[in-house]
């Protein structure tokens, strides 16, 4: 079914005639009421009575259609009203002038045509009614032969022309009002699609820009429309969209901008748009820089979020002589305003993605914690026996071979569990300051040497400033040795490493726990294959990886070392051209210190009625730990739960007990509970908490303060050894 297109302005005329019935009706039939009852008294003979009788019924016609009118309106009937009314009151005029013939009655036309040039909004109702009365007008004088023009009663023929001034008036001005009216309807629907419009949803805001840009160009009859959008690190309106494809497609470098001064950023502020007539010799208090000096009526309009200026909409007409309405500007600021729903359309469909990535990595690393907890407790019993093993006499060369591969195998699972809770934050930390210029000198000569094999190395490092951060050396060196190794394996056949520091670091995303701090840093350069820009976004997500014999945890632990270090990994790479790696670490206040190696050692022999307290839910941990405790000649008990320790806790002698070992995780609740009972009862007692968990979601419990050793799984005895001298030396020491 086709909708029937209707003129706005003769809608208008109808709507506005049909709203002027009730009204002029009502006063029509108050008239004629009070003519009805002064006729008998102003007017002699017989006739006053007719003139009478016709006022009333004219009266009670008018009061009729009024209340009809009011009750049930019908604009398509609103001129056909209108007319009644008017031959009604020229029934009376007439009538009045064939029963009381005076020439100077003719000025009750007068009346009459002002009252039909307020109500008629018809050019032929209303022309038609002023001929009909001019004629009356001819008629009488010519009838009654006046002989002197001046008692002609000129007033109505004057009155003639008023109305119609009146009438002209009146049409033109409704006419407009309606055009206004559908105008803006017009726009209306404009807004609603652009609203509606699937790219308004999206990441990219620059086609839903330029729909928005052709929009504007369409209604307000423009020539040019550009959006600009405050983009790059100097914050600087750089063009993104233009109703012109060619000008919104080019990419130049840099990108055209556009430069506002202060004054007019405030005007901006405080009334949304600013028009501004450019011309090369003269310039205005509101004129805005722009990149081309036009003089062409040019309406800025600023996108405003969150109170700051996010972007302007710069609208050009060609035509000198037009100016800018304020349904126009208020239909720009409206454009503007959508402008911004669409920037903070992509900010929230950002944030979300950013908030299902946490989830889901936070997920991934409460997986893998968990995972490589129990994968620790299972490793400390292959290493622990594999080391027991290993010291047995009597053994082939063979069976040497076998344990030594069983081994290695064993630390690099241990190695890759480390890894695993590095990513989920909860590897084991020993924090110590070190001078990170040096650190990174010694890469080379030192740990890394077989890795960069074939490899030019340069190093930009000063030797004589000294880079003091507070890190667990450990940690830091396996994040340097992931980033060798994607160096190496991206094919680098030259890796440069430096060291610097930089004042009030800007980092956006989720390294900017490090904004606005003094940093310290170490880069690792390549000039390997690079990446694309897609492959950059996911090089950190755990288990992703472009090796065939990758895991894909080597940067998803670096970073998750870097952030329990309060630190940051960033990564710029191009394709074909290489990777720069930058590891930023917060700058300390102390005094680096040498990095000690680690020393492996032995259980120290002690004598046999040494007594040791184990609480282990693990039976092959326990029993490990159990067999090493034996063979330096301790006595052990053994409790596997929090339960059977609270049971057996009462006919235990604390005093012959020279230190107990506890699982921080046991099944039926948590091993800090049995320190703090212990603690309580026996306070000299050492303790050493173990898990395989990092040592800091131990050290935040309060209640042992820090009279504890914590061990993390899976040790060998020498650092079972080294965690009972540190628990000791911890009671002794006051």
């Amino acid at each position: 079914m086709k909708i029937p297109e209707i003129d706005p302005g003769a809608r208008a005329l109808r709507e506005a005639v049909s709203a002027s019935i009730t009204p002029t009706a009502s006063l029509l039939a108050a008239l004629y009421g009070l003519l009805a009852f002064i006729h008998p008294f102003i007017l002699s003979g017989d006739n006053r009575w007719t003139m009478s009788l016709l006022a009333a019924f004219s009266a009670l016609l008018s009061a009729a259609i009024a209340v009809t009118w009011k009750k049930n309106p019908r604009q398509s009937q609103a001129h056909l009203a209108s007319v009644l009314l008017s031959i009604i009151a020229l029934i009376n005029t007439v009538v009045h002038f064939a029963l009381f013939r005076q020439a100077v009655n003719t000025t009750n036309f007068v009346v009459l045509i002002l009252g039909i040039g307020l109500v008629m909004l018809s050019r032929i109702s209303f022309y038609s009614i002023v001929a009909v009365a001019l004629a009356a007008w001819v008629t009488i004088v010519a009838r009654f032969d006046v002989p002197e023009p001046s008692e002609w009663g000129w007033f109505l023929f004057f009155a003639a022309f008023a109305g119609g001034i009146l009438e002209e008036q009146r049409i033109h001005a409704t006419r407009a009002s309606g055009t206004r009216v559908d105008l803006l309807l017009q726009r209306s629907e404009v807004l609603q699609n652009l609203v509606k419009a699937p790219a308004l949803s999206d990441t990219n805001v620059r086609p839903v820009l330029n729909l928005i840009s052709e929009a504007a160009r369409v209604n307000l009859t423009a020539s040019s429309v550009t959006i600009w959008l405050i983009e790059g690190e100097k914050h600087e309106l750089q063009l993104v969209a233009s109703d012109q494809e060619d000008m919104a497609d080019r990419r130049t470098d840099p990108p055209p901008t556009l430069n506002l001064s202060k004054q007019s950023i405030q005007l901006l502020f405080e009334s949304r748009t600013v028009t501004s007539l450019r011309h090369p010799d003269r310039t205005s208090s509101k004129a805005i820089s722009h990149r081309q000096e036009t003089d062409w009526p040019t309406l800025y309009v600023g996108i405003i979020s969150s109170r700051n200026l996010a972007g302007v909409i710069v609208i050009e007409r060609k035509s000198i002589d037009s100016e800018w309405t304020l349904e126009d500007q208020m239909f720009a600021a409206s454009i503007a305003d959508l402008a911004n729903l669409a920037l903070q359309t992509r900010q929230r469909i950002s944030l979300e993605g950013q908030a299902r990535k946490a989830e889901h990595l936070e997920s991934l690393g409460v997986l893998a914690g968990g995972v490589a907890h129990d994968f620790n407790n299972l490793l400390t019993v292959i290493l622990g026996n594999i080391e027991l093993m290993q010291e047995s006499e009597g053994q082939s060369g063979e069976t040497k071979t076998s344990l030594e591969s069983m081994m290695e195998a064993g630390v690099r699972a241990r190695d890759l569990a480390q890894q695993m809770l590095a990513y989920a934050g909860r590897a084991h930390r020993e924090t110590q300051t070190i001078d990170l210029a040096a650190f990174g000198s010694e890469i080379d000569q030192d740990w890394a040497h077989d890795l960069l094999e074939g490899i030019e190395v340069v190093f930009d490092i000063d030797r004589t400033r000294i880079l003091a951060v507070d890190v667990d050396p450990t940690q830091i060196r396996q994040v340097i040795l992931n980033l060798l190794t994607n160096a190496r394996d991206s094919g680098a056949s030259k890796i440069t490493i430096s060291v610097g520091s930089e004042d009030n670091l800007r980092l956006s995303g989720d390294d900017s726990i490090l904004n606005n701090s003094d940093c310290h840093w170490l880069m690792v350069t390549d000039n390997g294959s690079g990446m694309p820009p897609g492959e950059i976004e996911r090089i950190f997500e755990p288990f992703y990886t472009t090796r065939e014999t990758g895991t894909g945890l080597g940067l998803a632990a670096s970073r998750g070392i870097m952030r329990a270090h309060l630190g940051a990994l960033t990564v710029e790479s191009t394709l074909n051209r290489g990777s720069q790696f930058r590891m930023l670490l917060p700058r300390s206040s102390k005094i680096p210190q040498m990095i000690s190696p680690e020393e492996l050692g032995q259980l120290v022999s002690v004598p046999e009625k040494t007594k040791v307290l184990l609480i282990e839910d693990e039976t092959l941990v326990a029993q490990l730990a159990t067999t090493m405790l034996k063979q330096s000649g301790r006595q052990v008990q053994w409790l596997d739960s929090l339960t059977a320790f609270q049971n057996e806790l009462p006919s235990i002698n604390l005093k012959k007990i020279e230190f107990a070992l506890i699982d921080v995780t046991l099944g039926d609740g948590s091993g800090l509970d049995a320190a703090t009972l212990l603690r309580e009862r026996q306070p000299r007692l050492p303790i050493i908490l173990v898990s395989g968990y990092d040592a800091r979601n131990v050290l935040k419990d309060q209640r042992l303060g820090d009279s504890f050793e914590f061990l993390a799984k899976p040790f060998s005895r020498g650092g079972l050894q080294t965690s009972i001298d540190n628990a000791i030396a911890r009671i002794e020491t006051p």
